[in-house]
């Protein structure tokens, strides 16, 4: 009977030049976005605080001129609901 418990015994072999020369290759990935201000403050919750109320924003603007679209269109006057 085979156990169900194999196991496996390995070596891991590293290159240790061909990685060092790798990683001297590698170049530095320019930040998108910083959250700090001039004087170095971390002002990522304020940005992040920014960014949601302008989304919010414009999710209302969009869905209120659809809306009037809507009511105003004549072919789309069946869509609005009547209150």
């Amino acid at each position: 009977m085979v156990s169900p418990y194999l196991s496996f015994h390995g070596e891991i072999v590293v290159d240790n030049e061909k990685v060092a020369a790798e990683t001297k290759a590698y170049k530095m990935i320019l930040p998108i976005l910083s959250f700090t201000d001039e004087t170095g403050a971390v002002i990522r919750e304020q940005e992040i605080g920014a960014n949601y109320k302008q989304v919010k924003l414009h999710s209302t603007q969009i869905v209120e001129s659809e809306l009037e679209r809507i009511k105003n269109g004549s072919d789309l006057q069946h869509l609005a609901q009547h209150q």
